[in-house]
């Protein structure tokens, strides 16, 4: 029954053979993972075994640096993302990413909100802008904390609510995928409870992937787990599987702290 519901999910994202190679080293090896919609998709592993160098790869973060050559073929909804044809900008636009440390714009509230509808001309006029500010504000769980100071600088909030900023920032441009870089490293562990609250609720309208250094953490807020290790992918499953009863070796090690 649990896989008759699985199968019933959507393919998202396909990624078929990724290789990362940055110059002369080989970063990610043969990468291929199907991420379904409106599921929580971790990335677990020990430090530089190519999580998040994978995760840029999937709205092409890695084209920004020159020495980075990625092979193999990644689709959104069935369009290849590295086709000549696709615009990265656009791309951004339906695939968004939060990042490990919070960076809000040097802005004011509403205006880091509304960057992104802004350069897409996603909003018809200042109404339509200003719901969809509001809207991105309240699906980041933050409109209440600021709508009497939308004017203020987005740097002037705390660390769990500037989070919660760019969260609010990235599906202002109402994305398919949202992408998060270890997005509760740098929080407290009460902003931390309120962004993993928070990845609970966008999975109803997103694919959400996270890379995360927290086992703990992928076990509470996700639905599948992808286990990377040396650049390989060596184990992707659900993610009760993974941490109650792997099938690889290297994931079970991993996974009772026998290296990491």
């Amino acid at each position: 029954m649990q896989d008759a519901i699985t199968n019933a999910l959507a393919i998202k994202v396909a990624c078929d053979k990724v290789n990362v190679h940055y110059g002369d080293t080989h970063a990610i090896k043969d990468v291929s993972i199907d991420i379904q919609d409106k599921t929580v998709t971790a990335f677990i592993g020990p430090s530089g075994c190519g999580k998040s160098t994978f995760l840029r790869c999937i709205n092409r973060m890695n084209d920004t640096i020159d020495i980075c050559k990625v092979t193999g073929r990644i689709e959104l909804e069935g369009d290849d993302i590295y086709d000549a044809g696709i615009d990265p900008v656009q791309l951004r636009a339906r695939v968004g990413m939060v990042f490990q440390k919070p960076n809000p714009f040097p802005k004011s509230i509403y205006d880091n909100v509304a960057y992104g509808p802004r350069i897409h001309g996603i909003a018809a006029g200042k109404a339509e802008l200003d719901e969809i500010v509001e809207s991105a504000l309240r699906k980041a769980a933050l409109w209440n904390e600021v709508k009497d100071r939308l004017q203020s600088p987005g740097t002037g909030l705390s660390g769990g609510q500037q989070q919660r900023l760019c969260i609010a920032r990235a599906i202002a441009t109402a994305p398919e995928v949202l992408l998060m870089d270890e997005p509760c490293s740098a929080l407290d562990p009460i902003a931390t409870a309120q962004v993993e609250d928070l990845i609970h609720e966008l999975r109803e309208n997103y694919s959400v992937v996270i890379v995360t250094h927290s086992m703990q953490q992928a076990a509470r807020v996700s639905q599948k787990t992808a286990f990377f290790h040396l650049g390989f992918m060596p184990e992707y499953d659900d993610t009760e599987k993974i941490f109650s009863n792997p099938s690889d070796k290297r994931t079970q090690d991993y996974i009772t702290g026998r290296f990491g």
